[in-house]
């Protein structure tokens, strides 16, 4: 097949989506015009864009400068630096902090939903800001979660290793001038100590990421990216993954298909959960968090 007779239009940039809506047409018809292709997708549509770029679509018939048109929507109505930039802020906010900073960010958007704006003047997918960092919220309240019941279970383990060594030391001085009692005491000072060992290490091992197929990312981009002199970007990192997992599909059995019909991975979590996520612009966003994540480590 002719590869230029089909072709992607990928607007991930802010500055585009801005522009009115006379001015973005202009600007795709200018490059559908400086193609020769028979189809075209035009990717990273924010929630706000769709109906416009519908309609326009539609008036024209399905075909706009002789190139049949269609469009790909983002799956959270933001554009694709919006999620980026909101990907990113959400992984620089401390654990400790998380929660209050997410909720601080919703209440300024519902001010901004309740405000009567100046026809134009609204803020940008505020709708679809709002969905997103309610999201997060439920995540980092689910984290906030899991790590109190983590440091509840360090406090008791650090009271029964304090109650341990208090109890044998006690019994240590009282008995050590009796001879017939020494090897018995010595004996369980000596099995109490593996204990007190293994508990004192507690969040002292190698991290782990919550997902299983962050897991496998962190392992093969560390692996394909070790002997190369530049770091492969997220996009070219994604399509080796798929690449290798479609190769070796019976090695990762947390893998169920590689590409469905909505070009996403679906996988079962650790809990045995199905998740799935998209080749596309997920896939990247998730590789990138992975990497600064290990960075931060």
């Amino acid at each position: 097949m002719d590869q230029k007779k089909e072709g992607t239009f990928i607007k991930d940039q802010n500055s585009f989506w801005a522009q009115s809506n006379d001015d973005l047409l202009e600007f795709l018809k200018e490059d559908l015009q400086k193609t020769n292709w028979g189809k075209a997708v035009i990717e990273g549509v924010p929630e706000d864009k769709v109906l416009i770029l519908q309609n326009w679509i539609k008036k024209n018939k399905g075909k706009i400068e002789g190139v049949e048109v269609s469009i790909k929507p983002t799956l959270t109505g933001l554009t694709v630096e919006e999620e980026e930039l909101f990907e990113n802020e959400y992984s620089s906010m401390l654990a400790v902090d998380r929660t209050k900073l997410i909720k601080n960010k919703i209440e300024r958007i519902q001010i901004n939903l309740a405000t009567e704006y100046i026809a134009g003047s609204e803020p940008p997918r505020a709708d679809a800001q709002l969905r997103w960092w309610e999201q997060m919220l439920q995540k980092a309240k689910s984290k906030d979660k899991i790590n109190a019941a983590q440091l509840e279970r360090e406090n008791e383990a650090t009271k029964e290793n304090e109650k341990t060594a208090k109890k044998y030391k006690k019994s240590s001085q009282k008995l050590k001038n009796i001879a017939k009692q020494k090897d018995e005491i010595a004996k369980k000072l000596e099995d109490a100590q593996p204990l007190l060992e293994k508990h004192s290490h507690i969040g002292k091992g190698p991290r782990k990421h919550n997902s299983l197929l962050d897991n496998f990312i962190d392992d093969f981009d560390k692996e394909f990216s070790k002997n190369r002199k530049e770091v492969p970007p997220a996009k070219a990192l994604a399509l080796e993954m798929k690449k290798a997992i479609t190769k070796n599909i019976g090695k990762h059995s947390f893998v169920i298909e590689v590409e469905d019909e909505n070009d996403c991975i679906k996988w079962r979590d650790d809990k045995g959960n199905i998740q799935s996520s998209a080749w596309g612009d997920p896939m990247r966003c998730r590789i990138t968090r992975v990497r600064k994540e290990r960075n931060n480590k």
